[in-house]
């Protein structure tokens, strides 16, 4: 399980919103602390005075609940921050890092946050992403995976059994059966309705065998499955797979969201993975991302 939590902050309120919840798991898990402030180089050195970012990340870190919590304070000198926090993530050894970025509102929720998208494209590790106005988080009892039998579904469900075993916590299964009669042809064919309701059955099927097994495991597993909304656009269907996940975090009280991603590069970096990014974005559930393109999954969840 999780050992060593790197929490980047850099002093602003939004920042701070990610301690919580990294003081949660930590507690949960017994992993270590460890806060991270990055400054532009030149910027201070450590020996300034009482009101310089590195006493002020020091204050911080005293500031937390010191019962069960084992913390570290490290200040580097360094830019871009998204590079000098995954160098921090190698040099410390963390295993997860738990981070803010940005609440947005309107048009401006299409950004992530500059910082998070970077560090989610390249981290070798798990990153946790919570934003201010999602709900705090002070205990692990519900985990929610969504699953489609994917590999990037199954690293996901890797990292969220450690983590339910380690701390109890309930997994909910999710899987969004996306219709498909109505994501693959026009609205005015007629088909078959029954295509639909096997699809539904099988992913029925899949899903309460995983939670089954789960279960025999000596987990706390439940399966849930639910039919995507779709709408015609004219030029196709849109199937709302990212409002399934959202309302069903919020119907089984999910503490965690757990989802996987692809590891973008390049002009495409600033992309997250369109599913678990609209969750991120528009949920209100701080949500476990994994890359899927880590090339040792498995040690990364253990």
């Amino acid at each position: 399980m999780f050992e060593k939590l790197l929490v980047p902050v850099d002093g602003s309120p939004t920042s701070a919103v990610a301690l919580p919840l990294a003081c949660t798991v930590a507690r949960a898990t017994g992993a270590e602390l460890v806060l991270l402030r990055v400054l532009p180089p030149g910027s201070s050195t450590p020996n300034e005075s009482t009101t310089a970012p590195r006493a002020e990340l020091e204050r911080l870190a005293q500031e937390l609940p010191a019962e069960h919590l084992r913390v570290r304070t490290i200040v580097l000198h360094d830019e871009p921050v998204a590079t000098a926090i995954l160098q921090a993530v190698r040099d410390q050894g963390a295993d997860l890092i738990v981070m803010a970025t940005h609440g947005r509102v309107g048009l401006a929720r299409i950004v992530l946050g500059s910082v998070a998208q970077a560090v989610v494209a390249e981290s070798p590790v798990p990153v946790l992403l919570t934003r201010p106005d999602d709900l705090p988080v002070t205990q692990l009892n519900t985990l929610l995976v969504p699953v489609d039998s994917s590999p990037g579904s199954t690293l996901a469900l890797g990292a969220a059994v450690p983590l339910a075993r380690a701390t109890g916590a309930r997994l909910v299964l999710l899987q969004v059966v996306v219709p498909w009669i109505t994501s693959s042809l026009s609205p005015w064919l007629l088909i078959d309705p029954n295509w639909d309701e096997d699809v539904r059955a099988g992913a029925q099927q899949y899903v309460q065998s995983l939670a089954a097994r789960l279960q025999r495991a000596g987990l706390k597993a439940t399966a849930e499955v639910v039919t995507a909304r779709s709408t015609w656009t004219g030029l196709g269907t849109t199937s709302h797979i990212t409002e399934q996940i959202v309302e069903a975090a919020e119907t089984v009280d999910a503490h965690l969201v757990v989802m996987s991603t692809h590891a973008h590069t390049g002009p495409l970096r600033s992309m997250l993975g369109s599913v678990t990014d609209e969750v991120v974005r528009t949920g209100r559930r701080p949500v476990l991302v994994l890359r899927r393109s880590d090339r040792d999954p498995a040690k990364a969840a253990q």
